[in-house]
């Protein structure tokens, strides 16, 4: 690639910051190979945002991203997500890194295990010093303290690493598991044995349970820093007060990771009604942009955890969360997001994340796709009703023709007998996914059973 076209392909990246984390994997570029000549020319004449640093607060000494890499959602070749793209991730985290990321976050479920290889592999590159790494003991699956034991060493093998800069509690929902993993079988013990062996610098937790469970056990480790589902839907939505959980660990002054700051992307799509309050008042700003400063204007805030699988997300949260261009929300801007949230929330929507921590489904369902479909309609109120405004057959029969051509048969919400496999894997308290999966399917019966009894033909 020639200096000038290096030039006009950096113009043309500069001028799409404005447009927000959808689009096409390649942000703009008209091929995979584009995108990697870019990223390589980044090297000599780096992208102009740099992310906030701070003191990370269980050792000052150090300075932690404001942004860290999230290993949920890597870049993949194909369909699978376990066939990573090496080559394309791997320029990714080089790009984070020049650009001031130095968190790295993986877990023993991410990709099917291939997470934590790929970070392995990608992250022996850096310096070890500079980097933080941090991986989760699967609680869910710990049956006894061999488990954890067998857990941990994998990990450290699959990671390629001596020591976790941090080590987590993963998926904190219930008393009776927290208790019986960390204390009966011992694992909590274990662990600090690790640290005081040097092969954990710290310990946190991911927590995805309620306020009071919160309350009772926060006190019982000096954390390091506790992850929490932070949003502005989820901020006080009557099904999940993430604010609560917010002001626990602000009273017991624990350091407040973020993860899902966009809810697995709703933050980032809103609907119609929405969209439109924002972009009235900033139309320059895209709605990832907005949600990342809702979340960072919180002070004790410490880290916000992106799972970025495409360029656009890794280039744009860069440049919202940088030291160049960060400004908390005004207090104009907060009364207009509030607003613009209020908008969405006229329309019940599933709080799934998308994480996709219930696949494979054992029956085939796609599970996260379908409720993301279902969102999309519900969440811009274009259900089909028996009544109003949407009770037509143009809607029905788009409604209909959209969900036979997204979903094969065997992937969609029919399949769902209700085995509740996937309640096991779901850090989710919110919503129950048969639960949820059950409604979606009775209401497209309906909708196809009203539609052919007014003369529709499918």
């Amino acid at each position: 690639m020639s200096c000038g076209d290096c030039e006009m392909t950096r113009r043309r990246v500069l001028a799409l910051l404005g447009l927000g984390a959808a689009g096409s994997a390649w942000c703009g570029f008209r091929s995979r190979t584009e995108l990697v000549d870019f990223l390589d020319e980044d090297e000599k004449n780096p992208y102009p945002f740099h992310v906030i640093r701070k003191p990370f607060p269980a050792d000052p000494s150090r300075e932690v991203s404001l942004l860290g890499y999230g290993g949920i959602r890597l870049p993949i070749k194909g369909r699978q997500k376990t066939q990573l793209d090496y080559e394309v991730g791997g320029k990714l985290f080089d790009f984070a890194y020049r650009h001031g990321v130095n968190y790295f976050d993986t877990g023993w479920v991410y990709h099917d295990g291939e997470g934590e290889k790929f970070f392995g592999h990608q992250l022996k590159k850096y310096p070890r010093e500079k980097i933080f790494i941090a991986d989760k003991m699967p609680t869910w699956l710990v049956k006894s303290l061999d488990d954890a034991k067998k857990f941990f060493e994998e990990q450290l093998k699959r990671c390629q690493v001596e020591y976790f800069d941090n080590y987590l509690l993963h998926s904190i929902h219930s008393r009776e598991e927290y208790d019986r993993v960390y204390k009966k079988f011992g694992v909590m013990d274990w662990l600090k044995e690790q640290k005081e062996k040097g092969r954990i610098r710290h310990i946190g937790m991911s927590f995805h349970g309620k306020e009071d469970l919160l309350k009772e056990i926060v006190g019982d480790y000096p954390w390091s820093l506790v992850l929490i589902q932070f949003n502005a839907i989820d901020y006080d939505s009557a099904w999940f007060q993430s604010k609560k959980l917010y002001d626990v660990l602000s009273a017991h002054k624990v350091p407040v990771a973020v993860m899902e700051p966009l809810a697995g992307g709703r933050v980032a799509t809103l609907n119609a009604k929405a969209r439109r309050i924002l972009k009235a008042a900033a139309p320059d700003k895209s709605l990832a942009s907005w949600g990342f400063r809702f979340v960072a204007s919180h002070p004790d805030v410490a880290l916000i955890l992106s799972g970025m699988g495409k360029f656009a997300h890794v280039k744009e949260n860069v440049a919202t969360l940088s030291q160049e261009a960060f400004k908390p929300l005004s207090e104009d801007e907060k009364e207009t997001y509030k607003k613009a949230i209020a908008a969405f929330r006229e329309f019940a929507t599933v709080p799934c994340t998308g994480c996709r921590y219930c696949m494979p489904c054992p029956y085939g369902v796609n599970i996260p796709d379908v409720f993301a479909w279902y969102n999309g309609y519900a969440g811009d109120g274009l259900l089909p009703a028996d009544e109003g405004p949407n009770a037509t057959q143009e809607l029905r029969k788009r409604f209909l023709a959209d969900y036979a051509r997204r979903f094969p048969q065997g992937t969609r919400a029919e399949n769902c007998i209700g085995c509740q496999k996937c309640l096991v894997a779901c850090p989710q308290w919110t919503f129950r996914i048969p639960t949820e999966m059950a409604k979606i399917d009775k209401f497209v019966a309906h909708v196809r059973e009203t539609y052919v009894a007014q003369g529709g033909w499918l």
